[in-house]
C-alpha cells in the first residue's frame, strides 16, 4: 500500500532522505533508475494489519529498479528499525542472500521473500542459502505458483507460503493449498491476490494465515438502514458543533453524554506531549487545552475506536492516517494551512463508509461539511478529487497513473516520494502514542 520512497539517479534532488540515498549509492556501479519504494498491508487472521511487503517499483512501464538500489532505500528509510516491530516481507534474490547483501537489513521480524521461478540459481544451491539464512535468525517466504510448482527441495525450507488467488480457479488454489500443506505442514500459508472481504474470509476458512491485496480498503456488507451508535453519534455532533464554532460549553454538555468519550478527551489533554504543567480534570478545560482542530482531528480518529470490530477497525485507522498525511503534506508548498486541514479530513473520512458499514451519503446527511468535502467524498470530484484519486493509485501500486495526476497537479516525484515516507513514519508514530 503506497508510496514510501524514491531512488532517482538522475535528479539528486529532494530533502534529507533523498540525499542520504545519494549519498550511499554513490559507489555502486549500475544504470540510471528511477524507483519508488512501495507497500502493501499484511493482515492476520484477526484482520490485524501485522506488516507490510516492501516493493521497488519503476515509475515508468518497463523501467529499472536494481535490487542493489533496493536495499539501500530500506536502509536510508529505516525499514529495519520498523521491522523491529512488525513484519517486513522483503522480496531478495538467491544471489544476494549468497554475497549478504541481505544482512544489514535483519530485524526481529524481518522476512524474506524468495521467488523460485524467478530465482537464476541452481536449486540446490539456493536451497542451502535458505537453510543456512533460517539458522541465522531470519523467517523465510517462498513464493510459489501451481503452473509451475515450486521444487520439492525448497518448500521445507519455507517458514511462510505465498500463493497467488488470481493465478488460477478457485479449484486449482485449494488442490494447490493442499499439496502445501501435505509437503511442508508447518509452513504458514499467505495468500497474495485477495481482493474482496469475501474471498479473505474464503482463504480464512481454508486455514490461511495471512493476506495481502485490496480487500481492506473495498466495501463489505454495506447495511443502507445502517445507523450510527452513540459513541459515534456523539462524536459526530462534536465535530458538527466544532465545524460551527460553538463555544466551549456548548462543546462540553455534547460531550458529557458519553462516559468514554469523556475519559478519552481528559486522556489526550493530559498526554505528555501537549505540555500542560497541570493536571487537566475537567471537560471545559481539556477542549481549550486541546485546541479546536487538534480536537477535531482526534474525534475523527475516535471514530475508529468506537466500534466492537477493534482489530479491523484498527488496521482501517493505520490506513486512514497515513492516507490522511499523505494528503495533507505532498500538496504544493503554497497550499493555504486551511486546504492542507481538508485534504487531511477527507483521507480520514474516506474510509468512514468501509468502517461504519454504511452508504457514504447517509454518513454524511449527519455531518456539517463544506462543499468541497462533500462533493470529493461522494462522487470523487470537486478541486480535492485529484489528491483522492493520486493517493489511491499509489496506495495500490499503480506508480505510473499516480505520478501522471501528481505531475497535472504541480507536486514534484521526489518531493511526493519524501512526503509518502514522512507520512508512513508520522502514522506509526502516532499510532503508537495514542494507544
Amino acid at each position: 500500500m503506497g508510496l514510501l520512497s524514491m531512488f532517482n539517479r538522475k535528479s539528486g534532488s529532494g530533502g534529507d532522505k533523498e540525499e542520504q540515498v545519494e549519498s550511499l549509492d554513490a559507489s555502486l556501479d549500475y544504470e540510471a533508475a528511477d524507483a519508488l519504494l512501495c507497500r502493501d498491508e499484511i493482515t492476520d487472521s484477526r484482520n490485524r494489519l501485522c506488516g507490510y511487503r516492501f516493493s521497488f517499483q519503476p515509475t515508468v512501464a518497463d523501467g529499472f529498479a536494481p535490487e542493489d538500489a533496493f536495499f539501500e532505500v530500506l536502509e536510508a528509510t529505516e525499514v529495519p528499525a520498523f521491522a523491529a516491530r512488525r513484519m517486513a516481507l522483503i522480496p531478495v534474490s538467491g544471489e544476494a542472500i549468497a554475497e549478504g547483501r541481505h544482512v544489514p537489513l535483519i530485524a526481529s521480524y524481518t522476512v524474506f521473500q524468495v521467488d523460485s521461478l524467478q530465482s537464476t540459481m541452481e536449486v540446490d544451491k539456493l536451497a542451502g542459502h535458505l537453510t543456512a539464512l533460517r539458522r541465522s535468525g531470519p523467517k523465510v517466504a517462498l513464493t510459489v505458483s501451481h503452473k509451475n510448482p515450486a521444487p520439492p527441495v525448497l518448500l521445507p525450507q519455507a517458514d511462510i507460503v505465498i500463493l497467488n488467488l488470481r493465478e488460477g480457479t478457485v479449484e486449482e488454489f485449494q488442490a494447490q493449498l493442499a499439496k502445501i500443506k501435505a509437503s511442508n505442514p508447518n509452513a504458514k500459508i499467505a495468500v497474495d491476490g485477495v481482493d474482496t472481504w469475501d474471498e479473505q474470509r474464503m482463504c480464512l476458512s481454508l486455514g490461511c494465515e495471512f493476506c495481502l491485496g485490496a480487500y481492506m480498503s473495498t466495501p463489505d456488507e454495506i447495511d443502507p438502514e445502517g445507523r450510527l451508535d452513540q459513541g459515534r453519534l456523539t462524536s459526530i455532533q462534536l465535530l458538527n458543533l466544532l465545524r460551527s464554532d460553538a463555544d466551549v460549553s456548548e462543546l462540553s454538555e455534547v460531550a458529557k453524554r458519553d462516559p468514554g468519550l469523556t475519559f478519552q478527551l481528559l486522556k489526550w489533554a493530559n498526554a505528555p506531549g501537549i505540555g500542560t504543567t497541570t493536571a487537566v480534570t475537567s471537560l471545559s478545560q481539556a477542549i481549550i487545552v486541546l485546541g479546536r482542530n487538534h480536537l477535531y482531528r482526534w474525534l475523527t480518529v475516535s471514530m475508529f475506536r468506537l466500534g466492537e470490530d477493534k482489530e479491523r477497525d484498527e488496521s482501517l485507522l493505520e490506513i486512514a492516517l497515513t492516507r490522511a498525511r499523505f494528503m495533507e503534506t505532498a500538496g504544493p508548498k503554497s497550499m493555504p494551512r486551511s486546504q492542507r486541514d481538508e485534504l487531511f479530513l477527507v483521507g480520514m473520512l474516506s474510509l468512514f463508509d468501509l468502517l461504519l458499514k454504511m452508504p457514504m451519503a447517509k454518513i454524511l446527511e449527519q455531518m456539517h461539511l463544506a462543499d468541497d468535502i462533500r462533493e470529493v467524498l461522494l462522487n470523487g470530484e470537486g478541486p480535492y478529487g485529484p489528491y483522492l484519486k493520486m493517493v489511491m493509485l499509489l496506495e495500490r501500486n499503480q506508480v505510473e497513473k499516480g505520478l501522471a495526476i501528481a505531475e497535472q497537479l504541480g507536486i514534484d516525484a521526489d518531493a511526493l516520494a519524501e512526503a509518502g515516507g514522512a507520512a508512513f513514519a508520522w502514522a506509526q508514530d502516532a499510532l503508537s502514542a495514542s494507544q
